[in-house]
């Protein structure tokens, strides 16, 4: 077997899996399936978002990370938005605005990263033209193709407490809404044909002239114009001056596994914290999602939050105690707590933003683990570009102070977590997810599936699920009662949801070697689920069933 792709979206996975087949390797497969779900899940992901990517190169042993986040445009002032601030929603935490500046609009935008990031991980680790890793994403755009339901599902979706909903997303400029209505003015329904020829255009552009054009080019000079002239707070100055950073992933040992998390601000810190909580905890003897086992789970993840909102922020910015935060013997202390049931003051917790996946296992035993997002989409559009811009100024903080507060140029604190473990030099999984903060657990509990409850990939990410930040503890309906009582009356307020498979949980995408030698991927089921698709020698690809056909 060539490699194997782990995606939400089937047809972005067969992208990469094509790629594979066709003699690229695991980088090459990333950027090409990435590429790919900016077309096929454009509420998820665009080219006019930022995301990370932690990956190993086998050949030199190398474990990296890349950051492409958005930052924040040079224009912003700290505390500039203090006074007329509304508070954040209950639910998600997002900033209230009246005018929804931070939501909406050019005020909400920050600088793009996901085409610097794609171009610098293909020109350094990849082994194709970018021309050709860029062509599968094309080939979809030209001529068009069905749109996918779990696209049009969310032109539905409600009011998240006071989050902008789609509709006024789509009406908020003239281009947005002229990639997403029909010339009659209605919305496009699962299966119909969608095309957005200029996206393909500004696509060919990029393929034909690289990635250096959306920030130093005539692209770049063309949306730098756009966002000035709009009220944006970025110039062209700041796409010009914009890098992908070079970075060293957060390390711990973990009984014998070596994991490797993303740097802050992404929540690889908050990842490792909780895995290093639970170390001193007996999970084997614990029955799986009992009440035992849960309530260990919510403690760390509560304390571990605790640490994130006190301290997590761009490290450009902020003095990060990463060394302490991650020590043996703070663990230890968090542990004995949650052993007394100490646990810290109850907040708020924020359930999933417009994210998206890729993990991939090349034959050479390389390994990417690749989140990149959107947010939700600010519904600008620059006229004739055909993609629309992040918003990731909903969630940068309002107030002056503070690890995540707003500042020029700085990125603000997400929730990715893209995770690889290894054990005696030898890789044994990749997990990571879309969903905003609930990435987080979604990663954790995959990972402990695999190394504590010895689970196959599709039993991992299947298995089911809680979700706690510091207030709520969220059960899926299919966490036993007795569970939810016990966690009750250890001092958890629960919120047990009536879907058994719900898309808050979000959406693990795993790939697992296994002691045999055999590499099987999983792609979470919640929502509307993915599918590992594996390249073989012969220069075909297939769906891997979850009992085998694997290396």
């Amino acid at each position: 077997m060539r490699g194997l792709v782990v995606a939400p979206q089937p047809r972005a996975a067969e992208v990469g899996a094509s790629v594979l087949a066709k003699g690229g390797n695991a980088f090459d497969a990333a950027v090409a399936t990435g590429f790919a779900q900016t077309v096929v899940d454009p509420f998820m992901a665009g080219i006019g978002g930022m995301g990370t990517c932690n990956y190993y190169v086998a050949k030199t042993k190398e474990h990296g990370f890349l950051s492409f986040h958005s930052r924040a445009g040079s224009k912003v002032a700290p505390g500039m938005w203090e006074q007329d601030a509304k508070g954040q929603t209950e639910i998600s935490g997002y900033t209230l605005f009246e005018d929804d500046r931070s939501e909406l609009g050019y005020t909400s935008i920050m600088t793009p990263g996901t085409v610097a990031g794609f171009g610098a991980l293909q020109s350094k680790l990849g082994r194709l033209r970018w021309a050709d890793v860029m062509q599968p994403a094309m080939d979809i755009l030209r001529g068009g193709f069905p749109l996918p339901g779990y696209v049009t599902a969310l032109f539905t979706m409600p009011n998240l407490g006071g989050e902008a909903v789609r509709m006024r997303q789509i009406h908020r400029t003239p281009d947005m809404k002229k990639i997403w209505l029909k010339p009659d003015g209605s919305l496009y329904q699962a299966g119909e044909h969608y095309r957005n020829d200029d996206l393909l255009r500004t696509m060919e552009r990029l393929a034909a002239e690289g990635a250096d054009d959306f920030y130093r080019g005539k692209l770049g000079r063309d949306i730098g114009a756009d966002l000035e002239k709009n009220g944006a707070f970025i110039t062209v100055g700041d796409l010009a001056d914009y890098q992908a950073r070079w970075q060293k992933p957060l390390h711990i040992p973990y009984r014998g596994y070596d994991i490797y998390s993303g740097t802050a601000p992404t929540s690889g810190l908050t990842a490792l914290q909780i895995l290093n909580f639970l170390e001193g905890f007996d999970l084997e003897s614990m029955d799986y999602g009992g009440p035992e086992h849960f309530n260990a789970l919510a403690g760390a993840m509560k304390w571990a939050h605790r640490d994130r909102r006190e301290n997590l922020g761009d490290p450009e910015f902020v003095d990060l105690p990463t060394e302490r935060l991650l020590s043996k013997a703070y663990a230890k202390e968090v542990h004995d707590a949650i052993s007394k049931g100490k646990l810290p003051e109850a907040t708020s917790t924020r359930p999933p933003e417009g994210t998206t996946h890729v993990t991939v296992w090349d034959s050479e035993g390389n390994v990417v683990c690749m989140t990149h997002t959107l947010v939700v989409s600010s519904g600008v559009v620059t006229p004739g570009l055909g993609f629309p811009y992040n918003n990731s100024m909903k969630l940068a903080g309002v107030s002056r102070h503070g690890p995540n507060a707003l500042a020029p140029r700085k990125a603000r604190n997400v929730g990715m977590a893209p995770t690889l473990v290894f054990k005696d030099g030898e890789f044994v999984l990749a997990v990571g997810a879309p969903g905003g903060s609930v990435i987080i657990s979604s990663v954790v509990q995959t990972l402990m599936n695999v190394l504590h409850f010895g689970m196959r990939p599709v039993e991992a990410v299947s298995a089911p699920r809680m979700h706690c930040e510091g207030g709520a503890v969220f059960c899926e309906s299919r966490v036993l009662k007795p569970t939810v009582d016990a966690l009750e009356k250890s001092g958890h307020k629960v919120k047990h949801h009536p879907s058994a498979y719900d898309m808050i949980f979000s959406r693990a995408q795993l790939i697992a070697k296994h002691p045999d030698g055999t590499v099987r991927g999983a792609s979470d089921p919640r929502h509307d689920g993915g599918v590992p698709i594996a390249a073989y020698d012969d220069g075909s690809i297939a769906i891997m069933p979850w009992w085998g056909r694997g290396t």
